[in-house]
């Protein structure tokens, strides 16, 4: 049986009205009123030396006729002002009303999105590669200067991250108003990829019907075309580019691992395709000391935006300031720490392949050179706007290179680790037994101690060689051997720094809390859900002078001159969305 506790609480009130009795505490014996008296000619109390025994000392509190506090009192009693009016608040502790504290926990799901990184990726001001492959400017095909010919791309392309949590808060009130609140949060790690090479297979036939087609001169039927778990970019990987690999000058070999593939040629027109470039600056290259060059990557182009996140906050809510109407407003104060681990990859393939019989007088030999895309497939391979779309086209080794494929890849990651005091305000609007909006304003100047670290390997000009006249033999101009099949080489790079700085914050938070579980059947006969509600609400955190792994990049590199990517710090805003939904407890 249940007995709500407003009935409770008017139980004694009802007594003493019906019953006319007067309730009297108790207090202890009475102590007996006596004239004062002397002790060794001092003054003392009711015929018994003073205090600690002391002469002439007065007696203590608990000795008085009559009670300092009266079990009658009220628990609360306040008096405030308001706009001109007074106002007085009481509570007297009797029923529902006789605990101090009143608590609640959150324990919440989380979705969170947070900012894209900015800028391009690659060195800012640098020549592109239609820039490099014309160097007259004369259009190395028609219509290439409206054609996307390995440009750079900004990090922007990468989806936005969304990372899923789990958040605890709660703390208490008292009965005048104050509390205690704190906050845990969590963000799992989570990671964000844009793959060129993904987006453009997914406008192609897939590889199986490709060559279905290709088998029955484009006819198709219902026998399936095994692979044999084999792809067009393995086999070039593997078979026609690896390291120590003849080059197969004529392009007419066929491979028995996979005789239905077709040849040579054949197979590196459908692997190679016009992905990204990546810019970068040469810094003291004799040669080429101020424009830089686009690194053009034909087999693999992907970029990574990694984050997670971890924080909590301790906040004192002063007495309301505004406590009218059912809302109530809080001034807080507190601290807050908050650590975020933040990463950008990039990780690049290109051919040392030439193949420029669509080229003119002026494009260099090294050049990768594509027709302009028209979304036609004019060489009837099933496949559009591929290398040789237009006609016979000749793959070409790039001369003194021992392997004809470089890997790149950068690496870069910040750990910022923010620490510092703030203030806000805490509202909250309706009834804590009905629904009850709750939220906060908080602003907070943290001291931000940052570490940024990057490394990698063959981040360089892999597309200029140069001849020894004495020896008659060919190497990178500014790079070493870019082969990293057993592992780092000469090219690789690693650098970090350390900094400290202030990083304003800004946080608005909203959350509803909805009395759902009693209204729901199975639900509301779990005890766990009785005083539960369903909790559900939004955040937005700003951090100012978070720095942009991607930002903070310094890419130059010339590795035969002593030069590779540096830590240089750039910092932008870091924002995150949060919503979250979970149960809250009050009790």
């Amino acid at each position: 049986m249940r007995i709500r506790h407003l009935f409770i609480s008017a139980v004694p009130v009802l007594v003493l009205l019906v019953t006319s009795l007067s309730a009297e505490a108790q207090y202890g014996g009475p102590i007996p009123s006596a004239g004062p008296v002397f002790y060794n000619g001092s003054p003392g109390y009711g015929g018994t030396p003073g205090y600690s025994g002391m002469p002439g000392a007065a007696a203590p509190p608990q000795f008085l006729p009559n009670p300092m506090i009266s079990p009658y009192d009220n628990m609360l009693d306040e008096t405030y002002n308001s706009n001109g009016m007074w106002f007085r608040n009481q509570m007297n502790g009797f029923g529902p009303y006789n605990r101090p504290r009143d608590w609640f926990f959150n324990l919440d799901y989380t979705r969170t999105r947070t900012r894209k990184l900015n800028g391009t990726v690659g060195a800012d001001n640098v020549q592109t590669y239609a820039q490099q492959v014309d160097p007259e400017n004369d259009q190395v095909v028609d219509d290439m200067s409206f054609y996307p010919y390995f440009d750079s791309v900004p990090a922007s392309v990468i989806p936005r991250l969304a990372n899923n949590g789990i958040r605890l808060n709660g703390g208490f009130w008292n009965v005048d108003g104050t509390g205690l609140m704190f906050n845990v949060g969590w963000s799992a790690d989570s990671s964000a990829t844009f793959d060129a090479r993904a987006a453009v297979e997914a406008t192609r036939l897939p590889l199986d019907q490709v060559l279905s087609l290709r088998r029955n001169g484009g006819l198709a039927d219902a026998a399936p075309f095994n692979l044999n778990g084999l792809t067009d970019l393995f086999i070039t990987e593997n078979f026609l580019l690896a390291p120590g690999t003849v080059f197969d000058a004529v392009g007419n070999q066929t491979f028995a691992q996979a005789p239905n593939f077709g040849t040579t040629f054949e197979i590196l027109d459908r692997t190679v395709m016009n992905l990204y470039g990546l810019p970068i600056q040469l810094g003291p290259d004799p040669l080429n000391p101020s424009q830089g060059v686009t690194l053009p990557y034909d087999l693999q182009f992907i970029m990574q935006h990694r984050l997670n996140t971890i924080g909590s906050n301790l906040d004192w809510a002063f007495a309301p300031i505004y406590d009218r109407g059912g809302v109530t407003v809080r001034p807080v104060f507190g601290g807050r720490y908050f650590r975020i681990d933040e990463g950008f990859a990039f990780f690049g393939k290109s051919t040392l392949l030439s193949y420029n019989d669509n080229g003119d007088n002026d494009t260099p030999a090294n050049a990768k050179v594509f027709p302009v895309g028209n979304g036609i497939d004019d060489d009837d391979d099933f496949i559009v706007d591929n290398p040789f779309e237009d006609g016979d086209q000749t793959f070409i080794a790039q001369e003194g290179a021992n392997n004809l494929i470089v890997t790149s890849t950068m690496d870069a990651t910040v750990i910022s680790n923010l620490a510092g005091p703030e203030i806000g305000f805490h509202y909250e609007l309706g009834d804590k037994r009905g629904i009850r909006l709750s939220g906060s304003t908080r602003l907070g100047a943290m001291a931000n101690s940052e570490r940024i670290r990057i490394n990698g390997d063959n981040i360089g000009d892999f597309t200029t060689v140069t001849t020894d006249l004495a020896t008659n033999t060919t190497q990178l101009t500014t790079m070493f051997d870019t082969d990293n099949s057993q592992g780092p080489t000469q090219n690789a790079f690693a650098d970090s720094r350390n900094t400290t700085h202030i990083s304003p914050l800004f946080e608005q938070a909203i959350n509803a809390e909805l009395p759902l579980f009693t209204n729901v059947p199975v639900l509301r006969d779990i005890s766990l859900l009785e005083d539960a509600k369903l909790n559900v609400g939004w955040t937005f955190l700003l951090i100012g002078g978070v720095a942009d792994p991607q930002e903070s990049i310094n890419w130059t590199s010339s590795p035969r001159f002593g030069v590779t990517p540096t830590v240089s710090p750039d910092r932008s805003t870091f924002f995150q969305n949060t919503v979250n939904v979970g149960i809250n407890w009050n009790y």
